[in-house]
């Protein structure tokens, strides 16, 4: 059976032209043959012979029981962590409503890689738009990092590239600029495109890079006795930026050093809001392709905060500090640790001493040791749902494609929260 404008839920995108091909619970994508738009319909494929089963210290049980044995570790948990979060917007609810109800943290699995945009978001705000904004009036883009392309595989498809725009013929044939500060292997036959710049400098990281061009673009008349190979090429690049109607400047956080990410972002914010002055220039912050979009906007719907979020006090409290997941994990401050990962089997829980229940990726065989596994519908295969695209405009409707028994993830998380 074959299903027409299918969602991808495995990349911020949520390309949703997809056509699916699913036959004895195989699941194949027909329109699209990109390792990262294949591999997570791919990777829901199950033996319909062979249903994965829950399991509770690694012997299978039925799901009621693995349920009951969660409800019996959250009860004697005294600061539990809910993580992962790697679902669609129901999910991600009754995981925040559970969270209050044990009185704990909850934070994505990639929380710290969603800090930095937040963080400079509150403290000086944004110019950033839109997939649809870009398409239809970009003329000119820069993204800072060649493995964005790789990360998000159809943007060029989609936004960058498109067959039609509404804007005028510039908006489809965009002039591009990819800059990184590492050799990427085939980069001239990867970025053949007559209207793609690829522009490799020989600079000690792309963060160096972005200050760099932040220099040039706040004092545009420093000394020429100054220049050097880089900064002669990125002021090229801030002239095109002049030159241009509508330029967007596209970065994935993944991409930048974790210590130092929100000083980076500062400083492609502080660039954007000086070109604004002068001409039209946005940027367009790209991430989500773990659900991490669609777990922010959830927190903030309903708690009025972000992520990281505390529930300790009876109110939610949001410190990216104290309260990011991971750092807990690592210094003990967390007993038990429940998992939510429905995407992809690979999206496995951390190795921890706490006890660690999993609502997993049916093919997820790592976490089938965890105190409690059980296995959940892929949101977009086995069951309907919603998920968050990129931009943070847009929440696209996920299908239903398969039919089987595998329960549904905000189902298990409501019931166990019903019990406590």
């Amino acid at each position: 059976m074959q299903f027409e404008h299918v969602t991808c839920p495995h990349c911020g995108i949520l390309c949703d032209d997809l056509t699916i091909e699913v036959k004895d619970s195989q699941i194949t994508p027909l329109n699209v043959d990109h390792p990262k738009c294949t591999r997570g319909f791919s990777q829901a494929s199950i033996d319909s012979a062979n249903p994965p089963s829950a399991t509770v210290d690694g012997e299978n049980v039925t799901v009621e029981e693995a349920i009951n044995k969660a409800v019996e570790i959250l009860q004697s948990s005294s600061q539990p962590l809910v993580s992962g979060l790697i679902a669609d917007v129901e999910a991600c609810r009754e995981a925040v409503a559970l969270t209050e109800k044990l009185g704990g943290v909850i934070d994505h699995a990639n929380g710290k890689y969603i800090r930095a945009n937040i963080a400079v978001m509150q403290r000086m705000g944004k110019v950033k738009t839109t997939l649809a904004e870009v398409r239809n009036r970009a003329d000119h883009v820069i993204i800072f990092g060649a493995e964005v392309l790789e990360r998000f595989p159809r943007l060029l498809q989609r936004v960058l590239s498109p067959q039609k725009s509404l804007g005028p013929d510039a908006t489809i044939n965009k002039s591009i600029t990819i800059i990184d500060s590492q050799a990427q292997p085939d980069a001239s036959k990867s970025f053949a495109q007559a209207n793609i710049n690829y522009l490799r400098l020989d600079a000690a990281s792309l963060e160096s890079i972005i200050l760099s061009l932040q220099a040039i673009i706040q004092s545009p008349d420093q000394s020429a006795d100054k220049e050097n190979d880089i900064s002669a090429r990125l002021k090229e690049v801030y002239q095109k930026i002049l030159d241009s109607q509508y330029t967007t400047i596209v970065w994935n956080t993944g991409l930048l050093d974790t210590d130092t990410a929100e000083q980076t972002v500062q400083a492609i914010t502080l660039s954007i809001k000086t070109l604004m002055k002068e001409i039209r220039c946005v940027g367009l912050p790209l991430g989500g392709s773990k659900g991490e979009i669609t777990a922010s906007q959830v927190s903030t719907w309903q708690t009025g905060v972000p992520l990281p979020v505390a529930f300790m006090s009876g109110t939610p409290v949001h410190d990216p500090v104290l309260y990011d997941g991971s750092t807990m994990l690592e210094n003990n401050e967390a007993d038990t640790l429940v998992w939510l990962s429905t995407y992809n089997a690979d999206d496995t829980p951390p190795v921890t001493d706490i006890p660690t229940i999993v609502l997993g990726h049916p093919n997820m065989q790592a976490a089938k040791q965890s105190a409690v596994f059980i296995p959940v519908g892929v949101p977009g295969i086995d069951h309907r749902g919603l998920a968050c695209r990129t931009d943070s405009v847009a929440t696209l409707p996920l299908q239903k494609i398969r039919s089987n028994d595998l329960p549904v993830a905000s189902d298990v998380l409501n019931k166990i929260n019903e019990m406590l």
